[in-house]
Parts: structure tokens; C-alpha cells; sequence
């Protein structure tokens, strides 16, 4: 039998698309509203589990999983569901912050990949190039100040920083990476928290992976996600735990595919981080569709599941664009913080800010949740990739005004004039104003 070459050629193609998607990924061909997240296989076992030979790159503290073996832990009579013993709470004070004793204020950024694709990353016009003709401070200069100045900065890693450059995948097309050194740029940045796990987190397997958070301990980095829930043998359960002002804020975080079981680990990390004494919960959430500018349809009952669970904010990232801003029972939802600084993608909607909220710390030591604002600006490419701060009046109006979205039961969207503004308050109701 025969192939006429053109037949032959676009079976090749077809085969070479499936095989360049993200690790495991999946073709969807249904209505992409109707679902959460793309779904995505798993990795094998193999695969995954930690090399016995390796020892992380970084000069930090050496890494071990929660259980001695991790193959045995989740199904032990001991584990009772793998439950994560306390521990200490990060104490963080802050000399440069300009919020007074009786506020907390925190700032989420969007996706940060600070390295480029392993094909790339040696190229001078990389990001990776461009960073070694400029100091540490340099790719986060332009809003270093508003970082430093907060109490709390979050952002979500979208690279692994390691020295070891196998791919797991290495015909997948973006394997992120950034050398160990970048860790000195996450340093002087301002950045205090890092979400480790998205669909990136081990493009350079779990040897890269382990290398990552111990790059991010050597600089004094708090990290937090829960890697590859859905299978409970290897379920790395990491929490982050810091104490502000006396105040103390508990953090978790998945990436999808985010099902009904990864729900229950959610509830889960939630009530202990609320058994320890946490006054605030954050939720980190790699989910959404990328480069869609609105949310699906399914990720507003899920976020509504999570805050009625007790979680007080919801922040996501990974479509790689900003997506509106919603409020549930005066409670904020993230869907999306775009892009902040990235290294491999230059085709996009560069809108880009910085989401900030702001807590009253009451007399009783309570804390309420006073008011949200987005400091507006861009991602560049092409060596120039530090965020820029947008100045012109139109700009901002056109950045803030991708926040606002349509009406939808149950939840609050920002108010229409929130573009003129960039603020809203929160009354004890949880009703927004644009004014106090």
C-alpha cells in the first residue's frame, strides 16, 4: 500500500502537534465554556519520583518530602489522609513598609517567568542573555519600590531555576527554565511568596523541581503549592505559613486539572491552616484557559465552593492575559493576573498589573478586608523585559476597564467608573464603592 507524500506529510504534522503541547495536555473538543481547565495526563511514576542520586543545585537547605516514603505515605493507617504536621509560622517584618501598624497590605502579580525555553535560553536576545548584561535588581527595577514598600508581594513562578537542563518532555515546545542564579533576581525584586506549581513546575522533572524551592529557600523565599494531587502516592503537600503584624496568613495552592478530589485536598488545607489560628486564607489557583480573556463558566461555581469552604481570597493565574475581577460575598476572585515579566511569549495582550488588597487590622486583633486597587502597566519583549508602569491616562483607563465584567448571579463585579479610579472599598456588608 502506497502513501501519496501529502497524506504522509499531514499525518507527520498531526503527530508532531500532539506531541509539542504542554506535558500531557490534551486536545479539547468540546465547548470550551463548559469546562473548568484543560485536562492533562499525568506524568508516569517514574517519571516523577525524586531521582535517588540528586541532590538539589542551590546552596540551601536540603529538601525531603513529608513521609520517609513517599510511595506508602498516603495509604498509611498513621497518615490519616496524609495530614501535614504544623509548622512554624515565617515571622516577616517589613522596615520598608508604608502601610501603618494597623494595616495589611499584600500585592499578587501574574505569571513570572524569569528564564526562557530550553531551546532559547542560550541565545543573547534571550531574557536569560539579556539578564547577564544587567544586575539582579534590574528586571524588577521599574516596580520594585511599590513591592518593597507593601507587606506581602505574591507571584507565581511559571519557570523552573535550576542548573540541570534535560527536559522531562524534550519535544515539548516551551520547556521553561532560568539558571540557579536567577534566584538573586527574586530576591532583590520584592517578591516575598511563590506559587511553585503550575504546569511548568516539572518540565525538568522532579530533580528540577526539588531544585526550584531550594534556589527559593536560599534566598529566604516563602513558596507554598500542592504537587500532583490527584495522585496521592506522590501528593507533595506544601503550605505556606507567615505572621504579619501579628497576623498570621495561610496559603495553598494546585494547578488544574482541578476536580472534585482536588476540591476535598483544598477544604482540607484550609481547615488546618484555620485550626493553627490563620485570619486570612489565600487560594492559589493555576486553572483557566489560556489567552481567553473571560473566565469559563465552570470556575465560577468551583471559587464559590472554595470561599464557602473558608478561604477569604482566591488568586489565579495561566491564561497568560487579565481576566475581570469578581467579588463573592465581599470576598475577591482573582481569575486571572496575566502575565507580569516572561521571557518566551511576545504575541499577547501585554496588559499587566499589580492586584493589591488591603486588610484593617481592627483593636481585637481582627482583620477586615477594607479595599482592592490595580497599579496598571505593561509587559515588554525584545530586550526590554522589565513590567512598565503606564503613565498615560488613556492606557490605564484601558487596562483597568479588562477588570470589569458582566453581571453574574451571585457574584459582584467592579462598578462601572472603577476605570477612572483603579480603587474600590469594601463595606461590612461586602457591598464596593468607589469611595469611602
Amino acid at each position: 500500500m502506497r502513501f501519496r507524500p501529502t497524506v504522509l506529510i499531514a499525518v507527520l504534522l498531526l503527530v508532531m502537534h500532539i506531541l509539542t503541547l504542554p506535558a500531557g495536555a490534551e486536545m479539547v473538543t468540546e465547548d470550551e465554556d463548559d469546562v473548568i481547565f484543560l485536562t492533562i495526563d499525568d506524568v508516569t511514576e517514574s517519571d516523577f519520583m525524586p531521582e535517588e542520586d540528586h541532590q538539589p543545585s542551590a546552596s540551601g537547605p536540603e529538601l525531603t518530602l513529608q513521609a520517609d516514603d513517599p510511595e506508602t505515605a498516603w495509604d498509611s493507617d498513621e497518615s490519616e489522609g496524609f495530614k501535614e504536621a504544623a509548622e512554624p509560622y515565617t515571622v516577616i517584618e517589613n522596615p520598608d513598609s508604608a502601610s501603618d501598624e494597623r494595616t495589611l497590605t499584600f500585592s499578587f502579580l501574574g505569571d513570572c517567568s524569569i528564564g526562557d525555553t530550553v531551546k532559547s535560553v542560550k541565545r543573547k536576545n534571550s531574557m536569560t542573555g539579556t539578564l547577564k548584561e544587567h544586575s539582579s535588581d534590574w528586571l524588577f527595577s521599574t516596580v520594585s519600590d511599590i513591592l518593597h514598600a507593601d507587606d506581602f508581594t505574591f507571584a507565581n513562578l511559571e519557570c523552573v531555576l535550576t542548573d540541570n537542563m534535560s527536559p522531562l518532555y524534550p519535544l515539548k515546545t516551551f520547556n521553561l527554565v532560568g539558571p540557579s542564579s536567577h534566584r538573586e533576581i527574586l530576591a532583590e525584586s520584592g517578591i516575598d511568596g511563590i506559587n511553585t506549581v503550575n504546569n511548568h513546575c516539572i518540565d525538568f522533572k522532579y530533580a528540577g523541581y526539588e531544585d526550584t524551592m531550594a534556589n527559593l529557600e536560599a534566598v529566604g523565599i516563602v513558596h507554598f503549592g500542592t504537587l500532583n494531587p490527584a495522585r496521592s502516592s506522590n501528593r507533595y503537600i506544601n503550605l505556606g505559613r507567615v505572621e504579619i503584624k501579628g497576623v498570621r496568613i495561610g496559603i495553598t495552592g494546585y494547578a488544574y486539572p482541578l476536580t472534585e478530589d482536588v476540591l476535598d485536598f483544598i477544604r482540607q488545607d484550609i481547615s488546618v491552616l484555620r485550626s493553627e489560628g490563620c485570619q486570612i486564607v489565600i487560594v492559589s489557583l493555576h486553572w483557566g484557559t489560556e489567552e481567553k480573556k473571560v473566565p469559563n463558566k465552570g470556575q465560577f461555581p468551583y471559587a464559590a465552593k472554595i470561599l464557602d469552604a473558608g478561604a477569604d481570597v482566591i488568586w489565579g493565574h495561566h491564561p497568560h492575559v487579565l481576566q475581570p475581577v469578581y467579588f463573592y460575598k465581599g470576598k475577591p476572585i482573582f481569575f486571572s493576573t496575566g502575565n507580569f515579566v516572561f521571557g518566551s511569549i511576545s504575541n499577547l495582550d501585554p496588559s499587566t498589573g499589580i492586584f493589591q488588597l488591603t486588610w484593617d487590622i481592627e483593636e481585637d486583633g481582627n482583620v477586615s478586608l477594607a479595599s482592592f486597587n490595580m497599579i496598571p502597566a505593561e509587559i515588554r519583549h525584545n530586550k526590554e523585559f522589565r513590567p512598565l508602569l503606564l503613565t498615560n491616562g488613556t492606557d490605564i483607563k484601558k487596562c483597568l476597564k479588562k477588570l470589569i465584567g458582566i453581571e453574574k448571579a451571585g457574584f459582584t463585579s467592579l462598578p462601572e467608573g472603577f476605570e477612572q479610579t483603579g480603587k474600590v472599598y469594601l463595606a461590612e456588608d461586602g457591598s464596593l464603592s468607589l469611595s469611602k
